[in-house]
């Protein structure tokens, strides 16, 4: 089979190692290359098993199934299952698609040839190895891992190894031809500096010091406008008890261009009863879609809705936490059309700010593996503004508050 390459992508295809670490921004085409390898794998070796193993089930057939639906002559496709991602081809070649949630759900069958593709964001990286390498020595099967970093995880670890049988690739985004400079350039603009070193330049960062550092009091801290009937409304929250509660209501303009955090409770000690009796308060009879809380607490939630509060449990995927951050942090940026961030907090709300000033990486040791993660102390707001930031965008259940009701205990801070 005949397919253009990009130059980057002929380098890989004609290094001749056993293990190739691909190391490539996003959207440098390393998911094209990666399925054009396995098939030209699959139709040369008659009778042979191609795996292509990503982080879980639903990424393995979200990045690869279509593309090979895509790519393979329908000629050539003996029968297909969507359901188990399987195909087999007229010369009895399998092409198989995994996730990785289960490590030993990978156990057991003689594979030819493999590709990991987002490598660096498998949960159990060394047991899924263990598991998949007694796979590889019957046929010797080279293996792909490719990804963008994520910290300095087991990929670095991957990227830095010095073996003859081990090569290392490092591709950013400039790197695909197809995708215009000017959007890479736009996309600078609108990340922070170690989001866009690490997700386009496929540079490996280690997140340090102050996570929010493009927060600034002057931008972010402001007057809040009058919202007139095209703005729309909602609020998240984080349960708290021993340490805050808090809860934030957020304007959103037609275009997306503005959000204001314009008013919010950020207090301890206060139980569901305390916190669905302020809620009433504050919604004053808004409509508000999709209003979020902290999904790790379903308990508390349903209590709420007892109360007659609502708020949808908020979807985490995986890392969650970090790709919230990133979400977040994009919203900070001045926009070059407004000549503001899109995200802005009410001047009045001072516990946010100071959140934002203090809002810092940690590193910690899990299972030998060193994990990035925020500091958790004093963070209440930045998890409420995260859940807001992951959610704000999904159309799901519209909830109005009828009526004002009477305040019935102390006013909360």
């Amino acid at each position: 089979m005949t397919i253009k390459r990009s130059p980057w992508q002929k380098k890989v295809w004609e290094d001749n190692h056993r293990f190739l670490v691909i190391n490539c921004g996003r959207r440098s085409g390393k998911s094209t290359i990666a399925s054009i390898k396995m098939l030209h794998f699959a139709t040369e070796n008659a009778k042979s098993t191609v795996w292509y193993v990503a982080p879980n089930y639903k990424q393995a057939k979200a990045i690869m199934w279509a593309m090979l639906m895509d790519l393979i002559p329908k000629r050539i496709i003996k029968k297909k299952n969507e359901t188990e991602l399987t195909i087999v081809l007229t010369n009895n070649s399998k092409i198989m698609l995994k996730g990785a949630e289960d490590p030993d759900s990978l156990r057991g069958v003689k594979i030819d040839f493999c590709v990991f593709d987002e490598a660096a964001f498998f949960r159990k990286w060394d047991e899924v190895w263990k598991v998949m390498r007694p796979t590889l020595m019957d046929s010797t099967a080279d293996v792909w891992f490719i990804s963008t970093p994520n910290g300095f995880n087991h990929f670095k670890d991957m990227a830095d190894k010095v073996d003859k049988d081990w090569a290392y690739h490092h591709y950013t985004t400039y790197d695909n031809p197809h995708i215009p400079r000017e959007e890479i350039e736009q996309a600078k603009e609108d990340s922070d500096e170690d989001s866009f070193a690490q997700e386009m330049m496929g540079e490996f960062r280690k997140m340090s010091g102050l996570i929010y550092k493009t927060f600034n009091r002057k931008h972010h801290m402001v007057e809040i406008p009058k919202f007139d009937t095209n703005w729309t409304f909602t609020r998240a929250l984080d349960f708290g008890f021993a340490h805050k509660t808090a809860i934030g209501y957020f304007a959103i303009n037609s275009t997306g261009t503005e959000i204001y955090m314009y008013d919010g409770l950020y207090q301890s000690g206060l139980t569901s009863t305390d916190i669905a009796e302020a809620v009433k308060i504050k919604d004053a009879g808004k409509v508000l879609n999709n209003p979020v809380a902290d999904s790790a607490q379903p308990m508390q939630i349903e209590e709420l809705s007892r109360l007659g509060v609502h708020f949808n449990a908020v979807e985490k995927g995986p890392d969650s936490v970090k790709n919230g951050i990133t979400k977040v942090s994009e919203l900070l940026k001045i926009r070059q059309d407004t000549g503001k961030p899109t995200l802005m907090f009410n001047k009045n709300l001072t516990w946010i700010q100071d959140e934002f000033e203090t809002y810092r990486w940690m590193e910690t040791k899990s299972t030998g593996e060193i994990k990035e993660v925020p500091l958790k102390k004093d963070d209440d707001g930045m998890d409420m503004v995260r859940y807001f930031v992951s959610s704000y965008r999904q159309e799901r259940r519209i909830y109005r508050q009828p009526s004002r009701p009477r305040l019935t205990y102390g006013r909360p801070r």
